[in-house]
């Protein structure tokens, strides 16, 4: 009996032991089952990461292309164009279109620089004005097309001088100038001689001449490519036009010519006297020589006549 209770305990303590064994043993394969299911997620995770970090950096041959790309999209500089345009209209009415074509002006930023409203014809008689306008070179296509819904086209031209070139070999030169002025006031600076300080004021004063001349070169020719100019031309319609000409300046015109022919012959007479004065010696000599020939052969004895007999 006391075997069988002793038994019965080292059952009774087994049994928790053998428990403990078998839940420790299925954590640890849970565990592992686990940590097998979970890796290929981890992988997939780690894979879409690399997937997008390779989207997000382009390859080597994908970067040249967008710099190309984006290299070929920046602008080239605008060449410098001193444009002219030329424009022949035929109107309705010179006044009209006159009035029309100040407000063209303010509305264009544009200004009037030469009017010639006389009644001057062309060689086909027709009665014309001529003006001369600047705009600024953004609107000079808005102007023309502004102008040209004023009357009838008759003639049309548009002409462009590119000066990059000069612009830039000037402002190269005073870059260039105005170092040079900058040097020579550094060396004034410094002590010295009075005649190295005079010859380098001479210097400096020969500098910003040039500086000065060149600058006024650069600005004015910066003027002419910032604005253009348009040559117009009005010509009323109903055809050509015969200049009325009065009694009054019919005889006035006839006056001035007899007097311009009374004064061109005078003129003239005057200076063929001044000839025969300048050559006055020459004709002196000729005279006085021509003198003296002729007393020459006056005293010259005569040959008698010769007296023949005539025989009976």
């Amino acid at each position: 009996m006391k075997r069988m209770q002793r038994r019965l305990r080292a059952s009774v303590w087994a049994m928790p032991l053998m428990g403990l064994m078998l839940l420790a043993s299925c954590g640890a394969s849970l565990q592992t089952e686990g940590g097998d299911a979970m890796a290929p997620a981890a992988e997939s995770e780690v894979m879409a990461d690399s997937t997008e970090a390779d989207a997000a950096v382009p390859s080597s041959g994908d970067g040249s292309a967008t710099l190309l790309a984006d290299t070929a999209a920046v602008p080239a500089a605008r060449p410098a164009l001193i444009k002219q345009a030329a424009l022949g209209l035929t109107v309705e009415s010179v006044d009209d279109a006159l009035t029309e074509i100040s407000n063209i002006l303010v509305i264009q930023q544009g200004d009037l620089l030469e009017l010639q409203d006389e009644q001057r014809f062309d060689d086909n008689g027709f009665a014309y004005v001529t003006l001369r306008l600047r705009i600024p070179k953004d609107n000079l296509d808005a102007t023309l097309k502004d102008l040209k819904a004023l009357g009838t086209v008759e003639q049309q031209s548009i002409s462009a001088e590119d000066v990059s070139n000069q612009l830039v070999d000037l402002d190269a030169r005073l870059r260039n100038l105005r170092q040079s002025e900058e040097s020579l006031l550094k060396i004034m600076d410094r002590s010295g001689s009075i005649e190295e300080v005079l010859q380098v004021s001479r210097e400096l004063s020969t500098v910003r001449a040039s500086v000065e001349q060149i600058d006024a070169q650069l600005k004015a020719l910066q003027n002419r490519v910032a604005y253009s100019t348009i040559n117009l031309q009005l010509i009323p319609a109903g055809g050509p036009q015969t200049p009325t000409i009065s009694i009054a300046e019919t005889l006035g015109d006839t006056w001035q010519s007899a007097a311009d022919s009374v004064s061109s012959l005078t003129v003239g007479l005057l200076r063929l006297g001044l000839w025969l004065l300048a050559y006055s010696p020459y004709w002196g000599a000729i005279a006085i020589a021509s003198g003296l020939i002729y007393r020459f052969q006056r005293r010259r004895p005569q040959p008698a006549p010769e007296t023949t007999q005539s025989s009976l």
